[in-house]
């Protein structure tokens, strides 16, 4: 910390919190400005207009209760304030500042500046994992609110306080900017189980219906994020080869449920795209498919009969057992979808979680299934263009001689 100013008294002091809102700030500063410009002090009024200052709170060891004024800089102006501390007119400038607010009532003992920390952004949050931008627009512009720049109710106070109330080590304050760039700013940079909880004390503290805003909808969709970043990365859904009407549109309808209101409700959708999608693979391949087959049925079918998985590899017994495995675990996929999911007016649904271990299995089998098939597939073209090269080959020597 750089302090550029001190009044009578003891030299020590601490940050309490903000002492003046918004508001008064901006029209105490924009008073003291013009005084200073009218009375020929245009660098101190330059500071004053240039510089993010804000009225703090502060104490020292005495326990004396005192105005500072305070600011958090990025390293470009907190240098250029530091290197103007050589110059005697700065100096002068920031008595001129605090005299000014004295003829305003407002007495400052202390001008200060800190450096702006640079805090690392967590790993999964920049690996994807956590809240997308356009979701933390939703959240602060579209459910909480903006007014003036500043977030809903929150104060600078208030605002602090939050995250106390969470048991969350975070301390806004150490932000420059608004609420509302402040909130944006920690949600952005925090892991995504600290942003689940931020989301949590949102919904909480902004309750439903209390604003047009914060209707059933947009509600519903910030839970679907904390069961996302609570849950971790899901498989994504695949680009399939081979498919059909149904299934894009059963793979379409899951992927907006997920999306909008949680895996509960794309179970039912994703088992009709995985059923649909193996009747289409052996449909393909010309393997007679009986009209009522089961989910479990086809698999063993397209597993057993499918010329695609002739040859699973060096470790074929091994990946043999994986496969009667995910056919036990298919085998649990109808009852699932049947009796917890909202195929049917079920009064027990599978609970998010689960919901989400069932959409990435069926999505993991599809993904294999898919590119085990597509591999044969160009395998048995490559075959053939070789052997149709070989012909050629052949017929022309033939010709020559």
């Amino acid at each position: 910390m750089i302090e550029l100013y001190h009044g009578s008294g003891a030299g020590d002091f601490s940050i309490l919190q903000d002492g003046l809102t918004h508001d008064q700030c901006r029209i105490l500063f924009d008073n003291a400005a013009r005084l200073l410009a009218a009375r020929s002090q245009t660098r101190a009024a330059e500071i004053l207009r240039s510089t993010p200052f804000r009225v703090v709170d502060a104490t020292n060891h005495f326990n004396d209760e005192f105005s500072v004024l305070y600011a958090v800089l990025p390293l470009d102006k907190y240098e250029r304030l530091r290197r103007g501390q050589e110059d005697p007119t700065e100096g002068q400038a920031y008595q001129q500042i605090a005299g000014v607010f004295s003829e305003l009532s407002t007495y400052i003992r202390f001008i200060a500046v800190e450096l702006a920390l640079d805090r690392p952004v967590h790993p999964d949050v920049q690996h994807g994992l956590g809240l997308k931008q356009s979701e933390i627009n939703k959240l602060v512009y579209k459910y909480i609110g903006v007014s003036g720049g500043y977030l809903a109710n929150f104060s600078y106070r208030s605002h602090h306080e939050f995250y106390i109330e969470l048991d969350l080590d975070i301390n806004p304050y150490d932000y420059e900017g608004t609420t509302r760039e402040r909130f944006i700013k920690i949600l952005s940079e925090s892991a995504p189980h600290v942003q689940a909880r931020i989301l949590e004390g949102i919904l909480d503290r902004f309750l439903l219906g209390s604003t047009e805003l914060r209707t059933k909808e947009r509600a519903t969709e910030i839970r679907v994020w904390i069961t996302r970043l609570r849950t971790g990365p899901h498989v994504e859904q695949p680009a399939l080869r081979i498919t059909s009407e149904v299934v894009e549109r059963a793979l379409l309808d899951a992927q907006e449920l997920l999306r909008a209101t949680g895996a509960t409700s794309g179970v039912d959708r994703v088992h009709t795209a995985l059923h649909g999608y193996m009747r289409e693979v052996c449909r393909s391949a010309g393997l007679p498919v009986a009209e009522d087959a089961s989910l479990t049925e086809l698999f063993k079918q397209i597993r057993e009969e499918h010329p695609a998985f002739n040859e699973l590899g060096p470790r074929s017994d091994d990946i043999l057992r994986v496969l009667r495995a995910l056919s036990t675990i298919l085998d649990s996929f109808n009852p699932l979808r049947n009796k917890a999911s909202v195929a049917h007016p079920n009064a027990a649904l599978l609970p998010e979680p689960e919901a989400m271990l069932v959409i990435n299995t069926a999505r993991s089998v599809l993904h294999y299934i898919d590119e085990k098939v597509y591999r044969h597939g160009n395998a048995n073209k490559t075959e053939e263009a070789s052997a149709a090269q070989q012909r050629h080959a052949t017929d022309g020597t033939s010709r020559r001689r």
